[in-house]
């Protein structure tokens, strides 16, 4: 049987091996410390939860390790629990926020049989390591077979569900409803399958998972790098000496220990090592030419190593509720402080006339079959916006400001923000200036539909160059769109109203939209804000004018 690492207490997903304190041949007693692992929260020993002998050590010094992954293969061991409940931590800090899910070893292939086997949390794809459990799909008696949906997750990048790779009979099920699970983790045991070749998520909303390891995980072959705070990566052997607060706060400074060289004993990195780091790094920021701005902390901006200071206990006060944020919503919050605190942003307004616009969209939808999507004034924006970034390019860029070059981008993928229950998400049209209004109507639908029904995958909102968010039929006469990092400029569009407007030496109503386009200061100019506002009020003023440059 293979002994698995335990449950090591409440919102810890996984912890570093320290030391292995058995090897091969030696005979255990239930309740022997076999291993010494350190989470961000304590150090601490792990006890064996079954008697045998050690028939194969799975695991080696600085392996980061997800719960639940094997850690020995014991031979002549009886039935044990689930799961042996961790020794009295050895050192433990104030309890801290649970840290990302690490990202785990490949796991181990169960040899074809009809016995059992293990359905395990498959790659989902790059960059993600964890995902939340939103519903459970089967329960145990359950057949399934191979493409048999078994799980919905939420990442912080998509919703998807996952599908059983092997054919079975659900024996038992591992996880529940909100748990949060990291890649390679088991979720389901079968009976009476094949062993899996490689566990999936659905197409398309997640990449396909690499095929596992023939070998048990970490045997014989190199450990697999661990990524740090600041993008960079080691090997995980390469465990730097440090304590749990040591590691937590370097974590939320965006600092790599590697980077660091401990002034406690033994080359141990102290709290006082990372604190002198970042002061030291924010001092070089300062003195560079053109420093206080974003300057580089091993990889980051300075503004990322901003720590936000803790809430003061609103309970003293009166009643409170707290409530978990989705994941999500997570991601937004990330993405527009990044976008907050890295690029200079400046809102220019305008006013378009889209009476005869808006009277020619309704003539043209009125015509339509029914059924057909609609053309709405999102999809003309499109069009007009397409035109407009022909004519200014810098609009449709990037700015690298480790590089000191803007990358321009010869194509014109537009995003369009779409309201959900979840938060707020951005399905990416591709090649808007490749297709027709019609095409573009139905495509804004059918991303709009797939977002609110939370199966947006990863590719329909990766690659956008230029974003566009209409808040027309919320209300609103105008407001400060945050741009979408890592472009450069986003357009808001507000509730048209009729409006009293000199033409011809009359006054007559006309149907004015507000235009509201914030751009990064850093690549875009005043001028050419107010330039590209105006270039997209004379395509919203004449249609015809739009139906020729787009």
């Amino acid at each position: 049987m293979d002994f698995r690492l335990p449950s090591l207490g409440e919102g810890i997903d996984s912890a570093t091996v320290t030391a292995v304190l058995v090897k091969p041949g030696d005979a255990v007693a239930a309740g022997q410390s076999v291993l010494s692992v350190e989470t961000d929260k304590a150090s601490m020993e792990v006890e064996a939860d079954a008697a045998g002998t050690v028939e194969a050590v799975l695991v080696k010094q600085g392996d980061k390790l997800a719960v639940g992954a094997p850690v020995f293969r014991l031979a002549g061991a009886g039935n044990a629990p689930p799961a042996a409940a961790p020794s009295q931590p050895l050192a433990a800090s104030r309890p801290a926020p649970a840290p990302p899910a690490a990202k785990p070893q490949a796991a181990t292939a169960p040899p074809a049989s009809t016995g059992s086997s293990e359905f395990r949390l498959p790659n989902l794809g790059e960059g993600i390591e964890a995902a939340t459990v939103t519903a459970v799909l089967v329960k145990p008696g359950d057949v399934v077979k191979p493409g048999t949906p078994v799980a919905s997750v939420e990442t912080d990048k998509a919703s998807m569900e996952v599908e059983a790779d092997a054919a079975g009979t659900v024996e038992a099920v591992l996880v529940k409803q909100g748990d949060k699970v990291p890649v390679g983790a088991p979720m389901l045991t079968l009976t009476g399958g094949a062993a899996p070749s490689a566990p999936k998520a659905s197409a398309p909303t997640a990449a396909p998972a690499a095929a596992p390891s023939q070998q048990p995980a970490h045997a014989g072959r190199s450990p697999e790098p661990v990524p740090h705070a600041n993008g960079t990566a080691t090997k995980s052997a390469d465990v730097v000496p440090a304590g749990p607060a040591t590691r937590r706060l370097a974590r939320e400074l965006g600092v790599a220990l590697g980077e660091l060289k401990g002034t406690g004993r033994g080359g141990r990195v102290t709290l006082d090592d990372i604190k002198g780091f970042v002061r030291d790094e924010r001092q070089k920021v300062k003195a560079a030419p053109g420093g206080g701005g974003a300057g580089n902390l091993s990889g980051k901006t300075v503004a990322d190593s901003f720590t936000t200071p803790p809430l003061p206990d609103f309970s003293k006060y009166g009643e409170v509720e707290r409530k978990p944020v989705a994941k999500i919503r997570e991601t937004i919050a990330k993405n527009l402080t990044v976008a907050w605190r890295t690029m200079p942003m400046v809102t220019q307004f305008d006013l378009a006339d889209i009476t005869d616009l808006e009277a020619g969209r309704k003539r043209i939808v009125d015509g339509l079959p029914k059924g057909t999507p609609k053309i709405t004034m999102t999809v003309l924006a499109i069009k007009a916006v397409v035109a407009a970034l022909r004519d200014f390019p810098t609009f449709n860029s990037s700015y690298d400001m480790n590089a000191g070059e803007v990358v321009l981008k010869k194509y014109f993928h537009v995003g369009i923000a779409v309201d959900t229950e979840r938060g707020l998400v951005v399905p990416v049209v591709k090649d808007a200036d490749k297709k027709s209004v019609r095409d573009i109507a139905a495509e804004v639908v059918a991303l709009a539909d797939k977002a609110r029904a939370g199966k947006l995958g990863l590719d329909d909102m990766r690659g956008g160059t230029f974003t566009i968010t209409n808040l027309g039929g919320v209300g609103g006469t105008a407001f400060t769109p945050i741009v979408n990092y890592p472009e450069v400029a986003i357009l808001g569009l507000s509730r048209s109203a009729l409006q009293p407007v000199v033409k011809d030496g009359q006054i007559v109503p006309r149907l004015m939209m507000p235009l509201s386009l914030t751009y990064d200061h850093r690549v875009v100019d005043g001028a050419d804000g107010a330039r590209f506002t105006t270039r997209l009020v004379q395509l919203f003023s004449d249609p015809l004018r739009l139906l020729m440059d787009s």
